[in-house]
């Protein structure tokens, strides 16, 4: 994968780690679409409002999250009326490149401008910004955990292949991934303020 990415239809019909890998180091603003993974311990959090899955004690994990699908993040003036128009996108006219269910409640999109990475909830009502659900991690040992080789060594390095080993290439692509991490540790300082759209119950 390089930063000059075009086919993005290419690159969903690909593995998890190569929609990851786009949607941080391409050089235009991303947008990715997060789902949960169908597992014994996301079952009562699928299609869960904000409010309920709080009242359960629970907070959105990415650890519980796949990438599904990653695309440029076209240009807008609300970001809140942007949203918007990916939830009908993916509801009403989803591309024939992506294979997930349609956006539902419970589902994160997560948004890459400028380097600085935000999440948001899907809600029953509108999208509620989920101030963490990325930042307060270690950037490097979550990338690590979605594309290490060998997951029982997590060691902040994403392939644990020997350096002798690495073509040149991939060399430069570890440490573009790497760069843009570090990058937006430092960059992510901002808070988001929690949003609420009036419009049709989702759930």
């Amino acid at each position: 994968m390089s930063r000059d990415i075009v086919k993005w239809d290419e690159v969903n019909g690909r593995a998890e780690e190569d929609r990851i890998e786009a949607f941080l180091t391409s050089s235009t603003d991303t947008y990715a679409i997060l789902q949960l993974r169908f597992t014994e311990e996301t079952r009562d959090e699928c299609f869960t409002s904000y409010e309920r899955l709080r009242m359960m004690g629970k907070q959105p994990e990415i650890d519980h999250y796949e990438v599904i699908y990653a695309a440029p993040l076209l240009p807008y003036t609300d970001q809140n009326v942007m949203l918007e128009k990916l939830y009908e996108k993916f509801n009403v006219d989803r591309p024939e490149d992506f294979h997930g269910h349609s956006l539902s409640v419970s589902d994160v999109v997560m948004l890459r401008e400028n380097g600085v990475i935000s999440a948001h909830y899907v809600d029953s009502v509108g999208f509620t910004p989920l101030d963490g659900f990325y930042s307060e991690k270690n950037h490097l040992r979550t990338l690590e955990d979605m594309l290490v080789q060998n997951d029982n060594m997590l060691d902040d390095v994403v392939n644990n292949i020997p350096e002798d080993a690495l073509p040149c290439e991939y060399e430069k692509k570890k440490e573009s991934v790497l760069g843009q991490l570090n990058e937006m540790r430092e960059k992510e300082t901002a808070s988001f303020a929690e949003l609420k759209l009036p419009g049709k119950n989702r759930e």
